[in-house]
Formats: structure tokens, C-alpha cells, sequence
């Protein structure tokens, strides 16, 4: 839908689709942010718990400083992302790292922070916030988005384990799906 919406804003420049394309993508990055607290709300929630001020993890809503905080606790907390799977014998799967382009942290973090500015009304003695380059920048982050999310890995780690969760997202034809992992010691990632 958001695909749609920007193209007709691209085809007919009305700002009002736009500003919804960006109000809706920056809700779903954050969306990104609390899904990687999920898996790793106990050490998240002692991590914001010692913090000196807003120390209730639940009034959390800054992607950006979401994203630093869980790099904190856990390195390996943001979504990993794979190819389809490949069968290797019954019941055993093998999953290589997707090696197209998709949206690294670094690249949320500088996403999520220019979407900021455009929430709020224009002040008209500023200057343009250039609304026509972002909206040429958004059909290629929402790419990196979707390989970022379509199948991957995300790992949490506590003091007795560490367990890995496969995503695969689905599609017309197939369901979602996950699979979980889990291991005494470190699993093995190919970075």
C-alpha cells in the first residue's frame, strides 16, 4: 500500500499521500524496534531499568535509541538476513546469508532520524526539506526493507543459552513461518 501511495504521489505530487507514506514508514520501523526488544525483553528491561532517567522500558518509542540500546545487550540482536532455505537431508535445512542489499542498522538509524523532520508542519521561513528527493529515495528503502525482513535469523543470548528464531515472512503462496534454534554454546554466523 505504501508502494502505491507513493507512486501516485509521484505521478500527481499530493503531499498528503506523501505524509502518510512517511508517518506509516517510520511506524513501521518502529515496528523493526520493538519486534528486536521482543526476544530480548528481560536483559532490555533490567538494561533500561538501571538507566537514571525514563527507566520504564514500556514509554520506550525512539527507534533510533532502541536500536542503540539492544547493540548494548545483545551485538546480534538486529535481524539477520538469509536466503530461502535449502533442504540438506530430512528434516535438516541450511540457510546462507542473503547477499543482496537490505537495510543495515546504520541505515535504519540515518532512515529513521530523516523521516523525523518531516512530521511536523513546516515552518516557512526554514528551508525546503526537500520532499521530492526523499520520496525518490523511499521506493529503494522499502526494497532493503522487505530483504531485510522476507527470511531472517535473529539471535538472543542469555546467561544459560543462546537461541537463534528463523523468520520467513510468507508470500501469496506460502505461509509464515518460524523455526527455533537452540544452543549451549555460540551458533556459527558467517558475517
Amino acid at each position: 500500500m505504501l508502494r502505491y501511495q507513493l507512486d501516485i504521489f509521484n505521478d500527481k505530487n499530493d503531499y498528503l499521500l506523501l505524509d502518510n507514506v512517511i508517518l506509516q514508514t517510520r511506524k513501521s520501523l518502529e515496528c523493526i524496534a520493538y519486534a528486536s526488544i521482543s526476544p530480548n525483553k528481560k536483559a532490555y528491561s533490567k538494561f533500561r531499568s538501571e538507566a537514571e532517567k525514563s527507566a520504564d522500558f514500556r514509554k520506550d518509542y525512539n527507534g533510533t535509541k532502541i536500536i542503540k540500546q539492544l547493540s548494548i545487550i545483545n551485538k546480534d540482536f538486529y535481524p539477520l538476513p538469509l536466503e530461502e532455505p535449502n533442504l540438506t537431508e530430512e528434516r535438516a535445512w541450511h540457510f546462507d546469508r542473503f547477499d543482496g542489499c537490505y537495510l543495515t542498522k546504520k541505515q535504519f538509524i540515518t532512515l529513521y532520524d530523516r523521516l523525523g523532520k518531516y512530521l511536523h508542519a513546516d515552518n516557512p521561513w526554514d528551508n525546503d526539506k526537500n520532499y521530492l528527493n526523499l520520496a525518490k529515495d523511499l521506493s529503494s528503502y522499502f526494497v532493503k526493507i522487505k530483504s531485510l525482513l522476507q527470511v531472517h535469523v535473529t539471535f538472543v543470548q542469555d546467561q544459560k543459552s543462546r537461541s537463534a528464531f528463523v523468520i520467513d515472512m510468507g508470500s501469496k503462496v506460502k505461509d509464515v513461518s518460524v523455526i527455533t534454534a537452540v544452543s549451549s554454546g555460540d551458533f556459527l554466523v558467517n558475517r
